[in-house]
């Protein structure tokens, strides 16, 4: 089983959690819902419901990261939640 973190619900559509979800194209960490495909790049604009954009209209690869990876790139404290499947 893989274990995926998330921060809060979304606020865009109230129904997604937002899972912290590794960039790979551009070496960074978003914030992706799992429900309406929104993302931010920042968890206060998450927080804010400001400058997110609709994921399936960027070009770039993701995979989840482990909590090695998101740990070096000082999102600890973001990763509140998990889940395993």
């Amino acid at each position: 089983m893989e274990k995926y973190y998330w921060y809060k619900n979304c606020p865009a559509c109230n129904q997604g959690r937002l899972i912290i979800t590794q960039d790979i194209t551009n070496e960074r960490l978003y914030l992706h819902c799992e429900e309406c495909e929104m993302g931010w790049l920042n968890p206060s604009d998450a927080d804010e419901n400001k400058n997110g954009f609709l994921t399936l209209l960027v070009d770039f690869e993701t995979k989840n990261p482990d909590f090695e990876l998101i740990q070096k790139n000082n999102w600890s404290p973001v990763a509140k939640y998990l889940f395993e499947e």
